[in-house]
């Protein structure tokens, strides 16, 4: 047969029902659907878990002792695998920042390296100033870049911080933090690093001065402990139970595309008893395959990238998308193939006898 005499005679079957191409077509979407529709599910989930474990500040972790952390160690931290930000504070405790408008609320002060305000999530506008968090500075009714009239004199809003009570160490949430250099002491390390990882506990001791008596134990804490000591996100990525949906969904895919070949066999062996070469109706079969594959696999990919791109990783869309929509195309293709190699022209009759 011709190229043309090929394709007239697959579209012919597909037009008129003969290959139940919209059937199975169907078949294969709902599958693809239900299976990545669990599968990314599950995914956005474990990754709400985790925005949410680092959003209330449970990955960042402090060592606290007073007088004693070196901000040039504390910050270099950052140079470790996984570490995102670090920076050193010093609370003055018998300092505060009184506003003039609220004479009766003073805030404690607070000094802080240049690192600081990236570990606690600050919006900065680049210049000097204070540091306030967005509860202080909503009260106070200011804005970046607004001047801050306080008893001790005039300052500047420099930037502002998120610092709910959601189980967060207590007396940060109402800080004056002023931004100086590297050179004196601090009393605290503060270090955010995702994953998380027990590896980094013993390295925050390399931000200690030299000094303190024996009573004087630096303190390692995580800043909030109410989600849990850690969050393993990659043990509950490689542990979700729909890490086999591909699998399944690709042996489903082989069960269908066999049932449904295997039912047109008296078609198949007749077609090959009036003298059709077995190539050109391999031909044919693969290319009615493709028609009803096809739409599966365009809207298996099109859920999982438009999920995804929506407010997700687009990369991670594109992976878990085509582990499940390749896992179909290979299942259809072998379905088909081994229902192909199976039915033999020297079984017509014994085939219309079975019908």
């Amino acid at each position: 047969m011709t190229l043309r005499s090929v394709l007239r005679e697959a579209w012919r079957n597909a037009s008129t029902g003969t290959a139940r191409c919209g059937t199975l077509a169907l078949v294969l979407m709902v599958l693809v659907l239900t299976t990545l529709g669990a599968e990314i599910s599950t995914v956005a989930a474990a990754e709400r878990q985790a925005t949410e474990f680092r959003a209330a500040g449970a990955s960042i972790l402090t060592i606290s002792a007073p007088g004693r952390v070196d901000a040039a160690r504390c910050e270099s931290l950052r140079d470790l695998p996984g570490v995102h930000t670090a920076g050193a504070l010093t609370v003055r405790p018998d300092e505060s920042v009184a506003a003039v408008a609220l004479t009766g609320a003073p805030m404690p002060a607070a000094d802080a390296s240049p690192g600081f305000p990236a570990v606690v999530g600050a919006t900065t506008d680049g210049g000097p100033g204070l540091i306030l968090t967005d509860d202080a500075a909503a009260t106070l009714g200011l804005g970046l870049g607004d001047r801050l009239s306080a008893t001790t004199g005039s300052s500047r809003l420099a930037g502002t911080y998120t610092y709910p009570r959601d189980g967060r160490r207590d007396g940060y949430g109402y800080l004056a933090v002023s931004v100086t250099g590297y050179r004196a002491p601090f009393d605290e390390c503060w270090v955010e690093a995702w994953p998380m990882t027990t590896d980094l506990n013993p390295l925050l001791f390399t931000v200690l001065r030299p000094g303190g008596g024996v009573d004087d134990v630096p303190q390692v804490q995580q800043l909030n402990s109410t989600l849990g000591s850690g969050l393993d996100g990659f043990g509950l990525f490689h542990e979700r139970a729909t890490r086999f949906g591909g699998l399944l969904v690709g042996l489903v895919a082989v069960v269908v595309a066999l049932v449904a070949v295997r039912a047109r066999r008296v078609e198949l062996a007749t077609a090959l008893h009036d003298g059709m070469r077995r190539r050109d109706l391999w031909t044919i079969v693969l290319l009615e395959s493709a028609l009803w594959a096809a739409p599966a696999v365009a809207v298996g990919t099109a859920f999982s990238l438009t999920w995804f791109g929506r407010d997700g990783d687009l990369l991670v869309g594109t992976v878990l998308g085509a582990r499940v929509v390749l896992s179909v195309l290979a299942g259809s293709a072998t379905g088909v193939a081994v229902a192909l190699a199976t039915t033999h022209e020297k079984d017509l009759f014994a085939y219309a006898k079975d019908r």
